[in-house]
């Protein structure tokens, strides 16, 4: 039998109440948040071995965060970010999604990567630091996309490019003056992003504890 309601109008004639309303649209969650997460944590663990902090020099460690955390991480929230239709921020995570990549491959002894290099080991640098001066110019083109859009992408991919800059100087150079002066760039960045995932990831939620301005 039909649930549906039959009431008497005011002429007496029958009539059928009002169907409920549909339910509203599901909004899809934000994955900026999580994205600018794993940037700042990748980027933080990298920073920290070019420091040489707890007198580590295998960055090998560094792998796992560049291949799940930069890499495939970054990737996914690249192609959520292009379902929402902002290819902006799409295109800065898959960027940096490909750099995490393939520097873990890099890093990699099963990529056979820096092995190559055996006969001539002083290659390395000079390779490393045309890698990175490749990745700057990139780096750059999103700089100059961001502008007027965002002053703290602005100011995060500023220091971003320069740092990477600084960092492939260094390693084209072997000075290391100048990869001490990148990487303090680089945990500015770092800094930034986590700010930037922290203020996007209250803002998406309900009633938060405290709302951090974004500009």
């Amino acid at each position: 039998m039909s649930d549906t309601k039959v009431e008497l109008g005011n002429n007496g004639q029958q009539a059928q109440s009002e169907p409920p309303p549909p339910p509203p649209p599901a909004v899809p969650g934000n994955p900026t948040p999580g994205g600018m997460f794993a940037f700042a944590g990748t980027l933080f663990l990298m920073a920290l071995y070019n420091l040489n902090a707890g007198g580590v020099t295998v960055p090998n460690v560094l792998v796992g965060m560049l291949i799940f955390a930069g890499g495939l991480t970054l990737m996914l929230v690249a192609l959520l970010e292009y379902i929402r239709g902002y290819s902006l921020f799409a295109t800065c995570f898959l960027t940096f999604s490909t750099f995490w990549l393939s520097y873990g491959a890099v890093l990699t002894p099963s990529f056979g990567i820096l092995e190559a290099f055996s006969a001539d080991p002083s290659q390395i640098g000079r390779a490393i630091g045309l890698y990175l001066f490749v990745y700057w110019i990139t780096i750059t083109m999103l700089l100059i996309g961001v502008i007027g859009k965002s002053k703290l992408f602005t100011i995060l991919l500023s220091f971003a490019s320069s740092g990477v800059l600084l960092l492939a100087c260094a390693q084209y150079t072997g000075k290391n003056a100048l990869n001490i002066v990148g990487t303090s760039f680089l945990l500015i960045v770092v800094a930034m992003a986590y700010y930037i995932g922290l203020a996007g990831l209250l803002m998406s939620e309900p009633n938060p504890v405290v709302n951090l301005p974004i500009f």
